[in-house]
């Protein structure tokens, strides 16, 4: 728990420094990564109460590390830098692709995931084919509950949103796509479903602020995946320890409900068959395998 908690204050103060760990040993931290979809602080509240679990029931230390950006946690990932990573569907795919990660766990929320388009709560329309002409907010570009996956829907029903809306914004994370829907940066916005329900019940904005105006289609998305360096005995003891992860327990009721889930579930490579197929049709995977 001290390791952890030491960690957290380096990510925030300074960032983990990133050296080659032995694996194979256990004696070396677990280094850990997760996707910048919120903010750093709200990132670090989320997480600490999972790795502190994660130091107990496996006997393994972890360092967290907080990426830049979509693309900074790829390209750890593919350097060897990172052994366990809070990916995205995409991010997911492509590391799946590059570097072999391995799927672990995802949350029950993510195998039904949908994004959610925002508008202000003033805004009466209902249907976001009524926002022709006006601003509108992606996520980020590698995001696939913030850009990938509504980009694939919309094309679906022949909507182009370069030429449906007026202007195209990508926000750095789905929490800052909200907070410029309910400030007026932009009419109409799409975000992670899970987050912009959390912004809500936890205050950070209201059914004042904006309004869920339609979702996307549930597909896949997130996943603890791991680098194939890991040793085996490793994976399966970071796995049964997330499966063990019991919503009647109320210290990990806790620790849930800061995920956004009630339990987590073994994840296999066919869950994001559909994100890999949406990632090809929009060119960041291609069928070879290679980006």
């Amino acid at each position: 728990m001290k390791h952890v908690l030491a960690c957290l204050l380096c990510v925030l103060l300074f960032g983990c420094a990133e050296e080659h760990v032995d694996l194979g040993t256990g004696s070396e931290p677990i280094r850990v990564a997760v996707l910048p979809d919120q903010s750093k602080e709200r990132l670090l509240a989320k997480y600490a109460p999972l790795l502190v679990y994660l130091e107990r029931e496996t006997s393994l230390e972890f360092d967290l590390a907080i990426p830049q950006d979509y693309a900074d946690l790829l390209q750890r990932f593919d350097a060897g830098q990172v052994d366990l990573a809070w990916f995205g569907g995409l991010t997911f795919a492509q590391a799946a692709e590059t570097s072999q990660a391995i799927p672990l766990a995802f949350r029950d929320v993510d195998r039904q995931f949908m994004s959610c388009y925002l508008a202000s709560a003033a805004d009466t329309r209902t249907m976001i084919d009524q926002f022709e002409g006006e601003s509108f907010s992606f996520g980020p570009r590698l995001s696939t509950s913030g850009h990938l996956m509504p980009r694939y829907y919309m094309a679906a029903v022949d909507l182009d949103p370069e030429k449906f809306f007026a202007s195209i914004k990508h926000s750095a994370a789905h929490d800052q796509t909200a907070m410029w829907v309910s400030n007026g940066t932009v009419t109409l916005g799409v975000a992670n479903c899970v987050i912009v329900r959390s912004l809500l019940d936890h205050g950070v904005l209201t059914d004042a602020d904006l309004r869920i105006v339609e979702t996307t289609p549930p597909y896949s998305d997130y996943v603890w995946a791991v680098a194939p360096t890991v040793d085996q005995r490793i994976r399966t003891s970071i796995l049964d320890a997330l499966l063990a992860l019991d919503a009647t327990i109320p210290e990990h009721r806790a620790i849930l409900r800061l995920q956004g889930a009630n339990s987590y579930l073994p994840a296999g490579i066919s869950d994001f068959q559909i994100i890999r197929e949406a990632a090809i049709q929009a060119g960041v995977l291609v069928e070879d395998g290679n980006r």
